[in-house]
């Protein structure tokens, strides 16, 4: 079953190939959630519920010679994600696709560049603010999560300083590196200084401690930062329907199209998150 419809789609392969195309290169260029997080799927646009198994934060090994009585992994329980449709739709115009294929031009895909760069923000959106309305968590609201003072990033070195005692948070609850630090677009830029004496900027000191490049998107503002403990015991990206472009319908001899994909965060270890925060 075509669900896409690009079959009755008045558009040739070629047409359809720049559209991905595009797509996918406005995607890569603006996503970040993706950047750390592993994928789980693509699953297919049927599933839109997966559990989750949640765990506690940290235990050990245990030592002996028989074996016996061995305790498994803590776990705290099961939830239900739901898989959101995340989707934008666009319309191109009879007479630019006449032009194209009598003119011999390139199709037009800035109105399909435009649908996927609103896409990709809402997923970014998703994945660090999470959903109310759908029961999906984020990185940035999931219960369980550690929340700690964010300092004044206009003071050299404080930036440095909060990511240490983040680190030192999440080590001291059994998260180890890498971590992952992400920031809004002020903050960002206050990291692009150099850093003491030490002739490095206070961004490549974060990413010497954590062992990642300081990410940045505008879903954050100034007053929050997030570092979070990667694996996929920790945290990944459930992908249903992964971004794609399906054909709607045809009006006023203008065919309708829409940019969508299924996803949501998936967090079973909330310990592995540490939020920083100022209030004022």
């Amino acid at each position: 079953m075509d669900v896409l419809m690009r079959q009755e789609a008045p558009l040739e392969d070629a047409d359809w190939d720049r559209l991905d195309q595009a797509v996918i290169a406005v995607a890569r260029r603006i996503l970040i959630g993706r950047r750390f997080l592993p994928l789980y799927g693509p699953l297919g646009g049927a599933v839109e519920v997966l559990p989750v198994n949640h765990y506690h934060g940290w235990d050990q090994g245990r030592m002996g010679t028989t074996g016996d009585q061995p305790e498994p992994v803590a776990w705290a329980g099961r939830t239900y994600l739901h898989l959101p449709l995340l989707y934008k739709d666009f319309v191109l115009f009879w007479r630019d696709m006449e032009q194209s294929r009598q003119g011999g031009m390139p199709l037009d895909v800035g109105a399909a560049q435009a649908a996927a760069a609103f896409v990709a923000e809402a997923e970014d959106h998703l994945i660090f603010h999470g959903s109310a309305a759908h029961g999906v968590p984020g990185l940035l609201t999931v219960e369980g999560r550690h929340v700690l003072p964010m300092g004044d990033w206009t003071e050299s070195g404080r930036a440095f300083a909060d990511v240490v005692r983040a680190v030192a948070h999440l080590t001291s609850a059994g998260f180890y590196p890498p971590y992952q630090t992400v920031v809004g677009p002020s903050a960002y830029a206050e990291l692009h200084r150099l850093y003491g004496n030490s002739g490095l900027l206070e961004a490549d000191q974060i990413a010497k401690l954590t062992q990642r490049a300081v990410l940045v998107t505008p879903v954050l503002d100034e007053r929050t930062a997030v570092v979070v403990a990667l694996g996929e015991e920790n945290c990944d990206l459930v992908v249903g329907y992964d971004l794609t472009v399906a054909y709607l319908e045809t009006s006023a001899m203008n065919p309708r199209f829409r940019v969508l994909e299924t996803i949501a965060p998936r967090i079973q270890r909330p310990g592995a998150i540490a939020v920083l925060t100022r209030t004022a």
